[in-house]
């Protein structure tokens, strides 16, 4: 199978699921009485969204790499940045951890699926050695996303059962637990951007990088 088959495959199986799987854009966090969260967040959000018109106006202007690597650079400590935002209280998070074709995970993207969503959009001036190294990229992500979904799974069985059986302090235990799973599903997430980056030239990247924000963070996209 073509890399090209492999990620148009992809695009076509999630176009296929629930749009409350797929689109669920609002899901990323549960803000429930968390002001300072929500706050931060907005504040957050505010500049993602200039960031991302700058650069859709730089790739417009067709202006120098200089320019887009510096935009890249800032983009890149930007998701950083939300990250560890995320994990200042895991009440926020919502965990989405079934190791199935869901693009939401551990406290939010999927890398994997969500390769699978956005490189149809860039295949088109992406050579045959970069598509293949980004499915390498694919199936690498998958076996630590699927490690991860597995263990924070265990965890929410033991949880689940301990409300069961009555054992609620252990509920109020775990948060360190869960703390560790959304921190190493954020380097996952780190590692996969940084990796990507290296895969595709500054204006394939900054293309990326459009595509993400509109894929993750526009509730009126189509993707």
């Amino acid at each position: 199978m073509s890399s090209s088959n492999h990620f148009n495959q992809g695009s076509r199986f999630l176009a296929s699921k629930p749009r409350n799987e797929v689109d669920a854009k609002e899901e990323i966090f549960r803000i429930e009485g968390n002001t300072t969260f929500a706050t931060n967040y907005g504040r957050w959000l505010e500049k993602h969204n200039k960031l991302i018109c700058e650069i859709r106006s730089a790739l417009n202007d067709e202006v120098v790499d200089d320019k887009l690597v510096f935009l890249i650079d800032i983009s890149l400590k930007h998701y950083l940045e939300f990250s560890e935002m995320k994990t200042s209280d895991v009440s926020n998070v919502a965990w989405c951890t079934a190791a199935d074709q869901s693009l939401w995970w551990i406290g939010g993207f999927r890398p994997s699926k969500l390769l699978q969503v956005i490189v149809p959009q860039l295949q088109h001036s992406c050579s045959q050695q970069q598509l293949s190294d980004i499915c390498n990229l694919v199936q690498s992500c998958e076996q630590v996303e699927y490690a991860l979904a597995r263990g924070m799974e265990k965890l929410h069985q033991i949880l689940h059962n301990a409300t069961t059986e009555g054992e609620r302090g252990l509920k109020l235990t775990s948060a360190p637990q869960q703390m560790r799973f959304l921190k190493q599903a954020n380097d996952v997430r780190q590692e996969f951007l940084h990796r990507l980056c290296g895969l595709l030239t500054n204006s394939q990247y900054a293309e990326f990088l459009l595509c993400l924000g509109e894929c993750l963070y526009n509730p009126s996209s189509s993707l």
